[in-house]
């Protein structure tokens, strides 16, 4: 795979979009989708029409430009053909103020695009693929992207802004009972505006939070034990650690080690 030249994000967009990603494979490719509090567009540009198919607890082909809401149940997204992939990543908490739709109705869910709502004089599908050079693609996706900010006129959400901010850049170890002190808000309150615009709860997406900060540690290599990872994550034990990195991956933290390149041996 390569990546080209920094597509940037129009400013007006920032505070919607949190990263733009392109990847190309000559080949068939195997992607490995594990939980990171992300939701999304993707648009695929495959070889012939085979396009991309998404396997979990089960395979189902994906349409050419999708909506991803969080993931918590592991995937694999995969093509059999050449292809060329566009990502957009979202901000947590923003997809009521795009689509108009509580979150949580998406978790877990790839939804077509073409069936959300419309842009007049935009057709996405069609006009994606006929263009090759992803800047343009970009640039077509942001703009259905203000279009439809526009017309929805719902800014997002800053109490889950600030919520969902802390609790990543905490590693998920932030104190969800002092978030809803700080929001003036009731734990029930807190919960319900979470799950409708992040689409799960707050404590899930921590736990998303604290995994994504272990799995880091444990692709980078730098521990001498697994429990050296549980301690510094903030897991009760390395048994605690264990049970929550196989609910997000179906597979232990040492086999996930062992199967990444070039890893010395451990143990």
């Amino acid at each position: 795979m390569q990546a080209p030249t920094h597509i940037s994000i129009p400013e007006k967009l920032k505070p919607y979009v949190a990263q733009v990603w392109y990847v190309e494979s000559a080949s068939a490719h195997v992607i490995p989708v594990f939980a990171d509090g992300a939701t999304g567009i993707i648009f695929q540009h495959s070889a012939g029409d085979a396009g991309m198919t998404a396997g979990g607890t089960h395979t189902r082909k994906l349409a050419p430009t999708f909506l991803f809401g969080q993931t918590v149940a592991p995937l694999t997204l995969s093509t059999t053909q050449p292809s060329r992939l566009l990502g957009l990543l979202f901000h947590s908490h923003v997809m009521p103020s795009i689509f108009r739709s509580p979150a949580k109705e998406l978790t877990d869910e790839c939804i077509d695009l073409s069936l959300l709502p419309s842009v007049p004089r935009i057709h996405l599908n069609e006009q994606l693929w006929n263009i090759t050079s992803p800047q343009q693609q970009a640039e077509l996706l942001f703009y259905y992207l203000e279009k439809l900010i526009e017309k929805n006129n719902t800014p997002p959400d800053k109490g889950m802004h600030y919520a969902t901010s802390r609790i990543m850049q905490l590693n998920g170890q932030a104190s969800l009972k002092d978030l809803q002190r700080e929001l003036n808000v009731t734990e029930r309150t807190f919960e319900r505006r979470f799950e409708q615009h992040v689409g799960i709860s707050p404590r899930l997406y921590s736990g998303i939070a604290q995994f994504q900060a272990a799995l880091k540690q444990l692709r980078a290599g730098r521990f001498s034990r697994l429990s050296d990872i549980a301690y510094e994550s903030g897991y009760a034990d390395q048994s605690h650690f264990i049970r929550q990195f196989k609910k997000f991956t179906h597979t232990t933290p040492l086999d996930f080690y062992r199967q990444l390149p070039g890893c010395p041996s451990l143990y």
